[in-house]
């Protein structure tokens, strides 16, 4: 509306610019309507779409538990806010980035997505540059609090996705029908780099299916991850190398160098009437080291009513190769067997640190204030046994009870 106005302001300035015997209204009109079209055709072209969350977490735990979260109010952790801006270049290639700025990260913004689009118009889509991971049924969605139920989604599934979302890849999209189904294959290959894994080789292959309120999901990825130099994984893994180097460990774990392949496996299911809504989401992470193979699932089940969503999340995580990361004995050692004992009891307290078992169960709901505007209450419930779970540190208990509020948008 308001390049319009400017279209209409301008209409004095063509008067002024044309001579005054060659003024007539025929010509304004049609000045004015070449403007209007140059205009329509830059609106077409440009495409800018936002959201924002703004949310209050609290445990009553003393532990640091997932990323900052303390019996402390915190106001930041689920705050963050997104710019995403799509450039039509013509019909069937588009430039598409987005730009996020997020409150545990000091509010830095940076370019989660950048990268070309191209149609070739028989179902077949490529794109390159910077991208977000596929490995989830909601991937894509990650940061836009708006399009999902929680007021953040499960980190027994989804945790990894907030310290390595992106990467640099080309992507291979190809959409079709099965009978009454739509599906869709996926292929993606390229490299991740945080300031602590570099991961190189990365190829992933998804399938998707979908047939009115029910979608179906399988993923398969894997990659040659290395650690970077200086980080705060290298000062781990040197510490654990070096204890390894005097033991014998049970299993197939080996020591860390070099790189060290990962595989990815996932499954998810999603049901959506208008009313009812079940999601469920399950993967596999295996790791040729002694780093943890880890497992997680969830099960969400919502009841829309009227503006309002109750909702029930259960969900669980857990090392699967607890047991191939024990030391049994210490070759290289010489020493009392005092010493000894206690030199492999120590190994094997840094080895267990990695074991995970977590279990949590949420109770939410979900307002839907407005159209774009969503408020949500979640209370979490977390045990994680005798593991360190999502704790950093370790936490003072083996529960801890989470209460998390945010108003998520979409403009």
């Amino acid at each position: 509306m308001a390049m319009k106005h400017i279209a209409c302001a301008a209409v004095p300035l063509l008067m002024a610019a044309l001579p005054t015997q060659a003024v007539t209204v025929e010509q304004l009109n049609q000045q004015v309507q070449q403007m209007n079209k140059r205009i329509a055709e830059q609106d077409n072209k440009l495409r800018i779409n936002g959201f924002a969350s703004f949310g209050l977490v609290q445990s009553d735990n003393e532990g640091s538990y997932h990323r900052g979260i303390t019996d402390e109010p915190n106001f930041r952790r689920y705050t963050k806010a997104g710019v995403q801006m799509t450039f039509n270049i013509d019909d069937s290639t588009s430039v598409i980035t987005q730009l996020v700025s997020k409150g545990e990260n000091d509010f830095d913004t940076r370019a989660d997505w950048l990268y070309l689009k191209h149609s070739f118009g028989n179902g077949l889509t490529v794109k390159a540059g910077r991208l977000r991971k596929p490995n989830y049924l909601l991937s894509e969605f990650f940061d836009v609090g708006y399009a999902m139920p929680w007021t953040q989604p499960p980190v027994e599934v989804y945790g990894v996705l907030e310290t390595s979302a992106n990467y640099e890849a080309v992507d291979l999209t190809y959409d079709f029908e099965i009978g009454d189904w739509s599906a869709y294959t996926q292929v993606q290959y390229g490299r991740s780099i945080t300031s602590e894994i570099v991961s190189k080789n990365l190829l992933a292959f998804n399938f998707s299916m979908n047939n009115g309120d029910l979608t179906l999901r399988a993923g398969y990825s894997q990659a040659d991850a290395g650690i970077v130099s200086g980080s705060n994984t290298e000062t781990l893994v040197t510490g654990i190398n070096t204890a390894i180097a005097s033991t014998n460990i049970a299993g197939d774990a080996a020591s860390l160098g070099g790189t060290n392949k990962g595989t990815f496996f996932g499954l998810a299911a999603m049901y959506d009437n208008g009313q009812m809504v079940l999601i469920s989401e399950y993967n596999s992470l295996t790791v040729d080291s002694v780093l943890a193979d880890q497992d997680g699932y969830y099960l969400m089940g919502g009841y829309r009513i009227g503006q309002w969503m109750p909702y029930l999340t259960v969900a669980h995580e857990e090392t699967t190769d607890d047991s191939d990361r024990v030391a049994t004995s210490i070759p290289a050692l010489s020493g009392s067997p005092a010493t000894e004992a206690a030199t492999l009891a120590g190994i094997n307290t840094a080895l267990t640190a990695l074991n995970v078992e977590q279990d949590r169960t949420a109770i939410g709901v979900r307002y839907d204030w407005k159209p774009g505007v969503a408020i949500k209450v979640q209370y979490d419930m977390v045990d994680v046994g005798d593991t360190a779970g999502e704790f950093d540190p370790a936490p003072t208990e083996d529960t801890a009870n989470i209460l998390s509020i945010t108003i998520d948008t979409v403009f």
